[in-house]
């Protein structure tokens, strides 16, 4: 694993992240032709703090690199800030000054797949280099396609895996990105769900509902949260009393069925 002080150290003409387009555009070849989606970029953060990093438009992944953009992305944050979301570019208030630069190579209209895996987190970054607003309407209305393709992704893309993974990165600047991964939709999903069980959460339990279906420990989410962990484990209680399950392990099979 090579350790670099910034990304604008990496060889951006010969590194193998920007020179596998041909391989990715196969990969991608059902979004761009379905959807349209014909722009991809992925980034895998592992629990170490390294990278690997995929993309079909290089030109502007060596702009967003060379241009510290990613200390101002709140996709590029340690593994453990982040639960499973989909989230359209235009909701992120703190990315404006990313969209704009994306438009300078004509990516519009996009959305982020966030997938939490037990080694890291992986993003997914579709975009399409087209002005057809409808394209939107086009994958929120099919987001259970989406979701067929991640889970065909690994297989599909075995052999770019096999290419990038002896080539991760670790950046010491990286670290200094301040942002939060603080998408309110989630939360108030999950509030809206257990408005239809008929379960009365509090703030607070429903704050722990998310971090338990990432396997978080009642110590870790106390330190999420600021909070004690034997606080934690009377909102955990509280969980398993509203929901009527008898332990953690129920529990989570339960929110995960009705939550996840």
């Amino acid at each position: 694993m090579e350790l670099l002080n910034s990304y604008k150290d990496i060889d951006f003409e010969n590194h193998i992240f920007f020179n596998l387009v041909e391989e990715i555009n196969q990969v991608i070849d059902p979004l761009s032709n379905y959807f349209g989606l014909n722009s991809f970029n992925y980034h895998k953060t592992f629990n170490d703090g390294s990278h690997i990093r995929l993309t079909n438009i290089p030109n502007w992944y060596r702009h967003y690199l060379k241009h510290r953009l990613y200390l101002q992305s709140v996709f590029e944050l340690p593994a453990c800030n982040y639960y499973k979301n989909r989230i359209i570019w235009s909701n992120i208030d703190t990315h404006n000054i990313i969209l704009q630069e994306t438009r300078k190579f004509n990516i519009n209209y996009g959305i982020t797949l966030v997938e939490p895996c037990p080694d890291g987190c992986e993003f997914f970054f579709l975009g399409t280099t087209t002005n057809d607003k409808n394209v939107i309407n086009k994958y929120l209305s099919n987001l259970y396609l989406l979701d067929k393709f991640l889970a065909n992704f690994h297989n599909s893309a075995a052999v770019l895996f096999d290419k990038v993974n002896p080539f991760r990165l670790k950046v010491r600047d990286w670290q200094e990105n301040q942002l939060k991964f603080n998408p309110v939709n989630n939360i108030d999903k999950i509030s809206f769900l257990a408005s239809i069980y008929s379960y009365d959460f509090t703030k607070r339990e429903l704050d722990c509902i998310p971090l338990l279906l990432r396997g978080y420990t009642a110590k870790q989410i106390g330190e999420y949260l600021n909070i004690s962990f034997r606080t934690v484990e009377d909102y955990i209680n509280q969980l398993k009393f509203k929901t009527k399950t008898i332990n953690r392990n129920e529990l989570l099979n339960l929110l995960a069925i009705k939550f996840g």
